[in-house]
């Protein structure tokens, strides 16, 4: 696959539209694209799934979290399917913007960013069933596409195909959530994911041609961690937490920013402590596990505290 891709016509086509792109590279431009890029990033969508859930709508919450693995999963089995190199690994000659580099693991095709954007933003979108919603998400998912491939990690196929696969994503998310609306199918649907992204890290594991070089597994292993987080954390906190997300406008904030601090303390932390351990990809699934049910189910028992300021506000 990946030696007839290289030698299409396609893939020169698409190479001469990255070389046409990484001609218009300035010092300032890089920056701003490798800020614009972090909208599609892991770290997007812990902030923006987790103040969704903890500070707004628990429902959607839930629905957001499970569409965001699930267009993960997606995502992750095409690339395993095709196996698609990054673009400077096909053509040595080409450039990219380097500190593009370290969040450009896996295989190229289609773009995790890309779909995940699609599925973040044009999620919330269509929640808010607002035009300027639609709008906002619009722009951000294109610049966030052309950020890609400015700083030369994905190719417009890419691109293209990651933007289709978020809107599937969102389509078929949205009549699973029509025709099952109870939280408990939320969870039950959490755990057909979790099994599937189970059998993801077992394909990807059997299928690689060699070692883990394109981060692969450890994709793999932290979308499965995640997935099976969320369906612990779910079913525990629907059974016993049950928590209100309703609170004064500062005690949002003490929230917001202390529960943030717990999940991203525990990501750096764990990294470290898990890494004594073993470098193994299957520490990295623990790591995302912790983090997952801590965020959905522990840290949330905290909130009956901050409940109690919307009462007296």
């Amino acid at each position: 696959m990946t030696d007839y891709f290289a030698s299409s016509g396609l893939f020169a086509w698409l190479m001469e539209n990255l070389r046409a792109i990484a001609g218009l590279r300035t010092p300032f431009m890089n920056t701003a694209m490798s800020g614009v890029t972090v909208l599609g990033e892991e770290m997007a969508f812990i902030v923006v799934g987790l103040l969704i859930f903890w500070c707004f709508d628990r429902r959607f919450g839930y629905k957001f979290l499970f569409m965001y693995i699930s267009g993960t999963f997606l995502n992750q089995l095409v690339k395993a399917i095709f196996m698609i190199p990054r673009p400077w690994v096909i053509d040595p000659d080409f450039k990219i913007v380097e500190s593009a580099r370290a969040g450009a693991t896996g295989w190229s095709f289609p773009s995790g960013h890309v779909q995940s954007a699609t599925v973040m933003y044009g999620g919330i979108a269509r929640r808010l069933k607002k035009a300027w919603a639609y709008a906002i998400a619009c722009i951000v998912i294109l610049l966030v596409g052309f950020s890609r491939m400015y700083l030369g990690v994905h190719t417009l196929l890419d691109v293209a195909a990651a933007l289709l696969l978020g809107l599937l994503t969102l389509a078929v998310c949205g009549a699973l959530f029509e025709k099952f609306s109870s939280p408990k199918a939320y969870s039950v649907m959490s755990g057909i994911v979790a099994l599937l992204c189970l059998g993801l890290v077992i394909f990807v594991a059997v299928t690689l041609p060699g070692g883990d070089e394109t981060g692969a597994l450890k994709d793999a292993c932290v979308l499965f961690g995640t997935a099976f987080g969320l369906f612990a954390g779910s079913f525990v906190e629907m059974r016993f937490v049950k928590f209100e997300t309703k609170a004064a406008w500062w005690a949002q904030i003490i929230k917001a920013v202390l529960g943030l601090g717990i999940i991203i303390g525990l990501r750096v932390a764990l990294k470290s402590l898990l890494g004594l351990i073993s470098d193994s990809p299957f520490m990295d699934c623990a790591r995302y596990f912790i983090m997952s049910f801590v965020a959905i189910a522990v840290y949330p028992l905290l909130f009956r505290l901050f409940a109690r300021t919307a009462k007296k506000a």
